[in-house]
């Protein structure tokens, strides 16, 4: 795994060079880095891993891209990929996004687009690798993953031993929970509304600020659902045909019978715009708000983090991109 540009462990900076993107000044030697450890470390196997990824290879210009200098370095790319079923997804995904300042619309809202989404579909990967004739390792990403940690997992998919590692077991990046949602959506309508988007420097910094503010507090939370049932039951509906069309060809099996855990299982939300708070915790969140809000003013009011580039552009970093069809 290269040590260059990563940001805790993560590879934004090689993939999004490898993916023709436009980088800070300090990032533009990634993929030049990552060429020069090729060259001084024989290996096997090489593991790029970055969320960013995901959303370049939706792209086509990214992948044709990616998947080009990825030959020129000598490899042969292979893709592992770890479906999770879509209300869940969407839930972390939503959890994800609003922790980061980057949404701050009602879940419902957000749940509903996304399912339309081709985002939320799998068989389009089917697709990109056949174009690109690399082979495609999925792994389905279920409760029992969850519980048992998704690192292991991922170790023995690439043919490696987890206990290896010291710290394979431990559990990294855990999902926010219902009060710091509220705190973070709260936040952002106030200083953006719904319409309008932080820059990326803007989004991280805010983002970093709160979880130091909550942790400080004593506030931090985790297990958040804006899921009920009846959402999660039209979700899997719609992604149904397009779910089974994926699972039969890698894994032989209905989407059902891989997901069995995961599918048709009850949610009661906990959004506060859904089950309102108690009158103590609805006025430590506004009390929170509006700490909070003065914190991210001063954010925004650092022209540092304000750069105009599209480095700083959090659709970028999505696989947007102005000139090219998605």
């Amino acid at each position: 795994m290269p040590e260059s540009e990563t940001t805790h462990g993560a590879h934004h900076a090689i993939v999004g060079k490898l993916c023709g993107q436009e980088l800070q000044d300090h990032q533009q030697s990634a993929a030049a880095k990552f060429a020069q450890a090729l060259d001084e470390t024989p290996a096997q196997t090489v593991v790029l891993s970055s969320e960013a990824l995901e959303g370049f290879l939706r792209n086509r210009g990214y992948a044709k891209t990616f998947f080009g200098r990825i030959r020129e370095l000598n490899l042969e790319p292979k893709l592992v990929l770890l479906p999770r079923n879509q209300p869940q997804w969407i839930n972390s995904s939503y959890s994800s996004m609003v922790k980061g300042f980057r949404r701050s619309e009602p879940f419902e809202i957000f749940a509903l687009a996304a399912a339309q989404q081709l985002t939320s579909r799998f068989s389009p990967w089917l697709e990109l690798a056949d174009a690109y004739g690399i082979e495609l390792i999925a792994r389905p990403f279920t409760s029992e993953i969850i519980a048992c940690g998704v690192v292991p997992e991922f170790l023995q998919t690439i043919g490696i031993n987890s206990s290896e590692f010291r710290d394979a077991q431990i559990r990294r990046n855990e999902a926010a929970g219902p009060f710091t949602i509220a705190v973070a959506r709260g936040v952002l309508r106030l200083i953006c509304g719904t319409s309008r988007q932080l820059k990326w420097l803007q989004a991280r910094r805010c983002k970093a600020k709160l979880a130091t503010y909550l942790w400080g507090k004593g506030l931090a939370d985790s297990g958040y659902c804006g899921l009920t049932t009846a959402l999660a039951r039209h979700i899997e509906q719609q992604l149904r045909s397009d779910n089974d069309k994926f699972a039969q060809r890698v894994w032989g099996k209905p989407w059902a019978e891989i997901f069995a855990a995961d599918v048709d299982v009850e949610f009661i939300p906990n959004d506060f715009e859904v089950r309102r708070p108690s009158w103590s915790t609805a006025r430590r969140l506004r009390r929170t708000i509006g700490e909070m809000k003065a914190v991210v003013e001063e954010i925004l009011l650092d022209p540092a983090l304000a750069v105009e580039a599209p480095w700083n552009d959090l659709r970028r970093w999505a696989g947007w991109a102005p000139t090219t069809n998605i």
